[in-house]
């Protein structure tokens, strides 16, 4: 199966023609009014990518106030993409927070800042 959503804009206050119209055609599975740069989003479905290129291009850029459109096709990795999305957020938040040590010691013959654990007594 190969879907594609339409993200259309039509002339001002005509969104409920289009929808009507999108309604009408066989292979659009969803359709409704959105806020934002566009005015409609159509989900469309067919059994093949050329019958998905021919609904989109014959049928609905041709409806009657519609002045542009934006074709999103998903990628094959659509699911596998789910399954890699815990194993890129590893859990590193620690059960306790860590104080902050020291940026340099005296013992190791680095400059001392002072104001650091001025600050840090402050906090």
């Amino acid at each position: 199966m190969e879907k594609a959503f339409v993200l259309i804009n039509c002339e001002p206050g005509k969104e409920p023609s289009i929808l009507k119209q999108l309604q009408k055609i066989e292979d659009v599975v969803e359709a409704q009014g959105i806020y934002g740069m566009y005015d409609i989003v159509a989900r469309v479905e067919s059994d093949s990518q050329s019958q998905l290129n021919n609904i989109i291009s014959d049928q609905i850029r041709k409806l009657n106030y519609l002045k542009s459109t934006l074709t999103l096709i998903p990628t094959e990795h659509e699911g596998e993409l789910e399954n890699l999305i815990p194993d890129l957020i590893p859990d590193v938040i620690p059960e306790e927070k860590k104080p902050l040590e020291k940026p340099f010691s005296e013992e190791e013959g680095e400059d001392y800042d002072e104001d650091y654990d001025e600050e840090k007594k402050l906090n």
